[in-house]
C-alpha cells in the first residue's frame, strides 16, 4: 500500500473542524483514506475540569454498540483496560483472548462486522487526561502486518489531532506549549516531521548532530512525550510546527 500523499490529503481541511459532527466526518475520512473498517475515539473526562463531558466518536453499527453494553463487555474488554494502562500503540493480536468472556466478545464483534484486526493508540493529554483511538481492519494477518508498518506513524499523529480537536470542541482549557518550546526546538521538530534525520537537520541548520539531539530531547521532555514520533505528533496537533517544507 502506498500512503505517501494520504496524510496530506486527509489533513488538508483539519483547521476548519469546529464541531463534533465535523470531527466525526474527519474520522470517516481517515477510514476511507487508509482503507480501514471502523474507528472509535473515547475520552472519559478531564481531571479537574468537571464541566468537560466525555467525548466519544463511534463508527460501529448501532446493533453492535447496543449488544456491547447490554452484555457488559466494557468490564472485560482488554482493548479498554490495556489501552488505558499502556503508552504505546496496542495491536489487538497481542491481547489475551483466551478467557471465555473475552473470546465471546471478539467472536461476536467479528460476526457484527467490526473487523478481524485492530490497533489502539493511547493518548495522554496535557491536562492529565487519557483517551483512546482505535481502528479496525479485515485485512489478512500478513497484509495487516505490512499495512501497519506503512501507516501507524500517520495514525498516531492523527489520533492526537482528533484528541486536540475534541478537547477544543468540548471547551477544555489547554496549556500554552508555545511558551515552553524554543524556536530552535520547533525548527528541529519541523525538519524531523518531514523525515529528516538528526544528521540531516544538523547539516541544514549548521549545528552539530549532538546539539540537534539535545534540542529534540528537550522538546520531548517539555511536551511529556515518549519518542520523536509522539513529540512530532503533539507539536503538529498543538500548532507548534507547520511541516509544509518541500
Amino acid at each position: 500500500m502506498d500512503f505517501a500523499d494520504t496524510y496530506s490529503d486527509v489533513t488538508a481541511t483539519v483547521d476548519d473542524i469546529s464541531t463534533l459532527e465535523q470531527l466525526e466526518a474527519f474520522v470517516h475520512r481517515i477510514l476511507q483514506a487508509y482503507d480501514l473498517k471502523h474507528a472509535v475515539y473515547y475520552m472519559p473526562g478531564l481531571p479537574g475540569q468537571e464541566d468537560v463531558r466525555p467525548v466519544s466518536i463511534i463508527t460501529y453499527p448501532p446493533e453492535w454498540v447496543r449488544r456491547y453494553f447490554e452484555s457488559d463487555y466494557l468490564g472485560v474488554d482488554p482493548v479498554v483496560s490495556e489501552g488505558f494502562a499502556n503508552l504505546l500503540p496496542l495491536d489487538w493480536a497481542t491481547l489475551n483472548k483466551r478467557p471465555p468472556r473475552v473470546k465471546q466478545l471478539f467472536g461476536e464483534s467479528v460476526d457484527f462486522g467490526i473487523g478481524r484486526q485492530g490497533i489502539t493508540f493511547p493518548i495522554r493529554g496535557p491536562s492529565g487526561e487519557s483517551a483512546l483511538f482505535s481502528v479496525t481492519s479485515d485485512l489478512p494477518d500478513a497484509e495487516w502486518t505490512l499495512a501497519k508498518k506503512t501507516y501507524v506513524r500517520d495514525l498516531q499523529i492523527l489520533a492526537h489531532t482528533i484528541h486536540a480537536k475534541a478537547m477544543h470542541i468540548s471547551g477544555a482549557r489547554q496549556p500554552d506549549y508555545r511558551a515552553k518550546v524554543t524556536p530552535r526546538e520547533r525548527e528541529c521538530l519541523t525538519w524531523c516531521a518531514v523525515g529528516k534525520t538528526s544528521e540531516d537537520i544538523a547539516t541544514i541548520l549548521g549545528i552539530s548532530e549532538g546539539v540537534v539531539r539535545i534540542h529534540l530531547q528537550s522538546a520531548q521532555h517539555k511536551l511529556n512525550c515518549l519518542n520523536r514520533t509522539h513529540t512530532v505528533a503533539k507539536a503538529i496537533t498543538y500548532n507548534l510546527i507547520f511541516p509544509d517544507i518541500r
